[in-house]
């Protein structure tokens, strides 16, 4: 066994046994209400934080890993000897629930509706037993079981049988009267019927009702829905990035990226200075709608013949060599699709029904960058003076936007599906951007701009990646683990100043030593799970939770300290040219002003009434 390998099985069997001592901490003695499930998804999180943070195995292979151990152990499709004993929850309770509901209703007792079985043959059975089943049925479908899915499906089924009754009443109707048992229910019966159905539907509103009814929700242990989890590989975010990766891929193959370059930053000159604030600002633009890393890959590219042209002496070279990663993590911040971060904030977005459109988040995004990137640019110049006065970048003499039919298609593509990421939302075009998202990737691939070839090149792990993330909120939701953990944490006690820098600090913190992606894996849904309880709770409106979420975005990409931070950062840091001292120095720094700027413009914006 090799050095590596061994040092990859001890990191393995370290995170396994924190995972599993996860089952031993005694949650109940500590005032935390958790039931196995829950405590199942707690260990979950900690395997996926700590695979994330030690990489044993590549991310994205603990995102398909954390997806499996959801669906194989934690959803309602799960092995049976790995759920809860009695199911989801106690159907007894909930049987005696709707006998409480419907009160002491001696015709409702009686035998008196069909229930067909498989076999063809006919039972006859209560009104009550029949609420029971069929509220039993609405449940299970659902998956989970909590106090608004229970009130809505008791509510409704009690409703429904009313309504029956009411028009068998009508009609005058005698079912039943050719059975053995003379069961002949008459008009009369099925009038008093709905009457004390429909009164059992309004006692459901009452306060001891309501009471027993959460008492009953808290001891209910709430599997993940299937469904819901294999949809996370589909999410319409996972379709905006796959979009944008349509388009990167297209805007590379055909040039349309060193064109671009060359054009945008000819009009900076020759003057050093604003030669790298023109690389930087190329740079950002680029990463607003391709990956990071391509990306920083691309301009390293360029730069590198210019950067043999700088004196070894120069400081200035360090300054070129860091401006690229740092353009290419700001300008990421800009689009929804710029960073993984940007579209898990925007997902949980979604999922408290603040949705934030593309043309938004840019309105908001790119005068962030514009801010930060311009902060960058004097920190650099400020930090590596530039002794050089006079540089020339040369793109090469077959740098020149190309004429054929495949190119025109992609310039057109790009340029319509930018254009509509921006302003559907202001024009009302009825479409939102993952929507748009899905026609590069049709033209494209009906055109025969990307092939097979080019579709097995893209980034699938970056999309894997996103997608345990998302299984991830998915758990906390639907096992009622947010809730139940906000119940239990004082959040509406503290200060929502306290709990946004607290935020954007350990999103920064965090993503300086593991990759930004997954740590917006691992604390967006929390967050967003705070936020929906909070505002709930009445402590937190939407714009609030908006705020929050946007400015946790933004803190989370603010890893510009470590070679390790960002692939952008190793790119840089592989040239040679910038020593890890003088990354972490300046990064330091820019990461500080960056994390004030994400809050102060989310306070700003919010008291502007942005969000709302």
């Amino acid at each position: 066994m090799t050095p590596e390998s061994k040092k990859c099985l001890i990191k393995i069997l370290v995170i396994l046994a924190l995972t599993l001592g996860v089952f031993l901490v005694p949650f109940e003695s500590m005032g935390v209400p958790v039931n196995s499930v829950q405590i199942s998804v707690i260990a979950l999180f900690v395997l996926a934080a700590l695979m994330w943070i030690l990489e044993p195995i590549p991310i994205w292979t603990t995102s398909v890993l954390v997806i499996a151990i959801c669906l194989l152990a934690l959803s309602n499709k799960a092995f049976n000897f790995l759920r809860p004993e009695g199911g989801s929850y106690d159907k007894k309770a909930v049987a005696a629930m709707v006998a409480d509901a419907v009160g002491e209703v001696e015709c409702a007792k009686q035998p008196s509706v069909k229930d067909p079985q498989k076999d063809g043959t006919i039972n006859w059975i209560s009104p009550l037993e029949k609420a029971q089943k069929d509220v039993n049925e609405r449940l299970t479908k659902k998956g989970k079981f909590n106090v608004e899915e229970f009130y809505t499906s008791m509510h409704y089924v009690l409703l429904s049988a009313s309504n029956k009754a009411a028009e068998a009443a009508a009609k005058g109707t005698e079912t039943g009267s050719t059975e053995p048992a003379q069961l002949a229910v008459d008009s009369t019966y099925q009038a008093k019927l709905a009457e004390e159905l429909k009164e059992a539907s309004v006692r459901l509103s009452q306060d001891d009702m309501q009471k027993r009814i959460k008492g009953l929700a808290k001891q209910s242990v709430n599997m993940m829905s299937s469904k819901n989890t294999m949809a996370t590989f589909a999410d319409p975010i996972i379709i905006l990035f796959l979009g944008g990766f349509f388009l990167a891929s297209a805007a590379t193959k055909y040039g349309l990226d060193k064109n671009l370059a060359r054009v945008l930053v000819k009009p900076f000159g020759t003057n050093p200075k604003f030669v790298m604030l023109g690389l930087m600002t190329v740079t950002a633009l680029f990463s607003m709608f391709m990956s990071n890393t391509a990306t920083a890959a691309m301009m390293i590219a360029i730069l590198t013949p210019v950067l043999a042209l700088l004196p070894q002496s120069d400081r200035g070279r360090i300054a070129f060599a860091l401006c690229i990663p740092l353009g290419a993590n700001i300008g990421g911040m800009g689009s929804p699709i710029g960073t993984p971060p940007n579209a898990i904030a925007v997902k949980m977005l979604q999922e408290l029904d603040l949705n934030v459109s593309f043309g938004k988040w840019m309105s908001v995004g790119v005068p962030y960058v514009i801010i930060l990137l311009l902060a960058a640019w004097v920190v650099l110049m400020w930090m590596f003076p530039i002794s050089a006065k006079k540089l020339v970048l040369d793109f090469g003499e077959d740098c020149k936007f190309r004429k054929d039919a495949k190119a025109i298609v992609v310039y057109v593509t790009f340029a319509v599906t930018v254009l509509l990421w921006v302003t559907a939302d202001l024009l009302k075009f009825g479409v939102d951007s993952n929507t748009i998202a899905i026609i590069p990737i049709a033209v494209f691939a009906v055109t025969g701009v990307i092939t097979s070839k080019d579709l097995k090149a893209m980034e699938w792990d970056v999309l894997w990646l996103v997608a345990g993330g998302f299984a991830l909120g998915v758990a906390l939701e639907e096992t009622n683990l947010a809730k139940d953990l906000i119940s239990v944490i004082p959040f509406g006690e503290w200060s929502f100043f306290v709990l946004m820098v607290g935020a954007c600090f350990i999103s920064m913190f965090a993503a300086t030593f593991m990759s930004n992606s997954a740590t917006a894996a691992l604390l967006m849904p929390i967050l967003g799970g705070v936020a929906g309880g909070m505002i709930q709770a009445g402590s937190m409106d939407g714009q609030m939770a908006a705020g929050l979420l946007v400015a946790v975005a933004f803190s989370t990409s603010l890893a510009f300290a470590l070679p390790i931070s960002t692939p952008p950062n190793a790119i840089a840091y592989a040239t040679g040219m910038v020593p890890s001292s003088a990354m972490a120095k300046a990064g330091v720094v820019l990461c500080m002003l960056g994390f004030m700027l994400a809050i102060a413009m989310s306070y700003m914006l919010i008291g502007m009434g942005f969000f709302s």
